[in-house]
């Protein structure tokens, strides 16, 4: 199945005529830049600094090198590296000649890429050779021996293993000085329809699901959110530390850097030092987290060595931000922040920046700009104001339906066309929309329902509280309780249940929302992007190993 094949004709006539969508790839834009500021700093990390003049040669030169290893139009090219500059290079490259990324996170192995390996049908495995102790190379190799459309393994570095290819010669390999400089343009031509990313859902709830995303999805996403919201332009230098494979990192740091002609500044992996010292160094003007990176930084032991006062928007997302730690940004970053949320699938809506404190924190904006939003109950039926529901959106920027999964398709869009998210919100009185929770996430005790963010919101409050997830445990009387599953403070060694119950009675909580269990870890499990993963501490409360 032709992966533009996604987006039907109808579909692009519609959003053509609205203005929505348009003849631009991202191709367009870095030949845009290049051209206009050839010496401005394009992509940065620890080891690369590319100017715009730089970004277009190479990605122009490790396209010729794909062409020369047979990688065409449509292929799904998977790749497991971590936030580098050639990481951005290999997308655009792919890009370039009509073929498709598909990044995956370091974390995956074996199970998780036999799946994605045999729905996408990857012609080229891109890796690195090692990160955090654990060897690609021989997990690449052994998957190649149960997929024989894997042809390539490809691995960055100084030194790559025998049978493998070097990406680093590949780099090096001036192949567009031997080429005609429209070869490119004449006889491999894309279109703003074609597939740009396939990113995988992050599997939260359940198996991964590719998401294809057309430059046209991508653009209107970019305009809609980052563009429009946060006014990202051609002096923003964002420093991205969230992992480049999914819709937070491709959204915030590489295309909208892309569309705007700003600076791309890499980080590979959050570390407060590392984030402070970067933001300082660079001048950088937005950084965009989930609440996890930004407690972090502000309770830095030595933040206040560095000079942060470039930052202008600080995004927040992934999960609740708590009024507090908003408004603790604003004082010691002095800049403005804004709420993101959003899925894979492309569902958007994003606060204003400049809004209260408490409404970046309690909500997620007024009606996102080029879409139409409903709020449903179980049976499909509009609810009114104030009322719960499920978040469902028809916009230009939503995906037109997961990778090879009709069964799906047909439950997650309606008739309509518009993508039910799964997410349970509410639209206030003031027109603001409000997120309540997971619809998987609502813990039933007794026939009453509980809002796990809810909870986790008051417990933050908490003096010994770093990081807290909430759960439903099973119980044969209720259903469910709550379980409050704890992260401590520094300095701090222990909370007892006596104690968070004793806050909650003091926070004027109904009583049974109070948590009935709680555990201390020293670490929540979380997925590459930083969301906690509530479905492992459900099992292990189920199995009672905790």
């Amino acid at each position: 199945m032709a992966i533009e094949s996604y987006v039907t004709p109808e579909q692009i006539a519609y959003y053509t005529k609205l203005g929505f969508w348009d003849r631009w790839t991202f191709i367009d834009y870095i030949k845009r830049w290049a051209k206009a500021f050839p010496e401005k700093e394009a992509l940065i990390d620890p080891e690369k600094r590319l100017t715009w003049s730089k970004y277009q040669t190479m990605v122009d030169r490790i396209a010729l090198n794909f062409l020369s290893l047979g990688i065409k139009r449509d292929d799904l090219v998977i790749t497991q590296i971590p936030n580098c500059v050639e990481a951005v290079i290999i997308e655009m490259a792919l890009a370039r000649i009509g073929a498709c990324v598909v990044p995956i996170a370091m974390q995956w192995r074996g199970h998780e890429l036999n799946y994605v390996i045999s729905l996408t049908q990857s012609p080229a495995f891109i890796i690195v050779p090692e990160y955090y102790g654990f060897n690609y190379v021989e997990m690449a190799r052994e998957l190649q021996k149960n997929h024989p459309s894997m042809k390539h393994i490809i691995v960055l570095g100084k030194e790559v293993p025998e049978g493998t290819l070097s990406f680093k010669e590949m780099w090096e390999n001036a192949l567009e000085t031997r080429t005609p400089y429209d070869y490119l343009d004449k006889n491999h031509p894309i279109n703003a329809n074609d597939v740009l990313t396939m990113c995988f859902t992050s599997g939260t709830e359940a198996d991964p699901k590719g998401c294809p995303r057309t430059h046209n999805h991508w653009k209107s996403f970019e305009r809609s959110g980052f563009l429009h919201h946060l006014t990202l332009n051609v002096h923003d230098k964002v420093v991205m530390a969230l992992p480049w494979i999914n819709l937070f990192g491709q959204s915030v740091g590489i295309l909208s850097m892309t569309m705007v002609g700003g600076t791309l500044i890499l980080l590979d992996g959050f570390d407060p030092a590392t984030m402070a010292e970067t933001i300082s160094r660079e001048r950088a003007t937005v950084y965009a987290g989930v609440p996890s990176m930004h407690i972090a930084l502000l309770r830095y032991p030595k933040l206040e060595n560095y000079d942060l006062s470039s930052l202008r928007v600080v995004l927040t997302g992934g999960a609740p931000c708590a009024t507090a730690i908003i408004e603790e940004m604003i004082e010691k970053f002095g800049c403005l922040v804004s709420n993101g949320f959003g899925s894979n699938e492309g569902h958007l809506n994003i606060t204003e920046i400049g809004l209260p404190p408490e409404l970046v924190s309690t909500t997620i904006g007024v009606p996102q700009l080029y879409s139409e939003i409903k709020i449903v109950d179980e049976n499909g039926n509009e609810v009114g104001v104030g009322q719960i529901g499920e978040f469902c959106q028809k916009a230009p920027f939503i995906i037109s339906g997961y990778y090879k999964r009709p069964d799906l398709n047909a439950r997650k869009w309606d008739k309509d066309g518009f993508y039910h998210s799964g997410d349970a919100c509410y639209l206030d009185e003031n027109g603001f929309y409000h997120f309540v929770t997971r619809l998987k996430d609502i813990i039933i005790r007794g026939g009453m329902n509980i809002s796990a963010e809810e909870v986790e919101f008051i417990l933050y409050k908490h003096p010994k509280v770093m990081n807290v997830a909430v759960v439903g445990m099973p119980d044969e009387r209720f259903g469910e309780k709550v379980c409050a599953v704890i992260e401590l403070k520094p300095g701090e060694s222990t909370i007892s249940l006596k104690e968070v119950r004793a806050f909650m009675e003091k926070e004027k909580v109904a009583e049974y929302k109070w948590p009935e269990k709680v555990v201390v870890v020293d670490k929540l499990p979380r997925t590459p992007t930083g969301k906690v993963l509530k479905y492992v501490l459900r099992e292990r409360l189920a199995r009672k190993e905790m």
